[in-house]
């Protein structure tokens, strides 16, 4: 009873299923095989949902397939019972908003996601909530704007790329910019003169 309830309340979370069979399988299940990156059920391509439950009987995941391959939106959850992530695909590749999130709830990263490819704006935030890194990208690479700050709110790298070319503060480890030696030597207790 306690499957049926389940599987009853994971189909409300089906956003594009007119092509998707509601066939609903758990991922223990000893007949699912993952051949690369294609899923087959007794060795016939999957076309359903793939979910997973923890100990407590709350999913892990839903995972959609069609002829194998992953198709529309895949979603995780914390133990905790956060989302973790949504993530979209079409014929086995990512495409459309890709979405993680700590186990706060608070997001971690998004970007959009065109065959595989990043594409457009990508932002990540870590654990408190503040922004780490802000990227721009076409067809997989980046370009244009390009920032990284430290978790203290200092940009660790600022630069452009155009054209295959970059342009401003990389940020490499290195390297290190003036004022913050100084912020590190200002740190460092050094030992009085004579002393040994």
């Amino acid at each position: 009873m306690p499957a049926f309830l389940c599987i009853a309340c994971l189909s409300g979370l089906r956003e594009d299923s007119s092509k998707i069979p509601g066939k609903y399988i758990d991922f223990s299940n000893r007949n699912l095989e993952s051949r690369g990156d294609t899923l087959f059920l007794e060795g016939v391509k999957f076309s359903g949902y793939v979910y997973h439950l923890y100990d407590s009987r709350d999913t892990a995941f839903l995972f959609s397939y069609l002829d194998g391959l992953s198709e529309g939106v895949q979603k995780k959850w914390y133990e905790n019972k956060v989302l973790m992530e949504v993530r979209s695909y079409h014929r086995g590749k990512k495409n459309g908003r890709q979405t993680t999130y700590w186990d706060s709830g608070k997001p971690k990263f998004t970007f959009m996601a065109v065959n595989d490819a990043n594409e457009g704006e990508m932002k990540e935030w870590d654990d408190k909530g503040n922004l780490s890194h802000l990227g721009h990208y076409k067809n997989g690479q980046e370009e244009g704007e390009q920032k990284m700050w430290y978790s203290n709110g200092k940009i660790r790298s600022n630069y452009i790329i155009r054209n295959g070319r970059r342009y401003g503060l990389l940020g490499t480890k290195n390297c290190i910019n003036v004022t913050d030696s100084l912020d590190i030597l200002a740190d460092v207790k050094l030992p009085a003169a004579g002393r040994k």
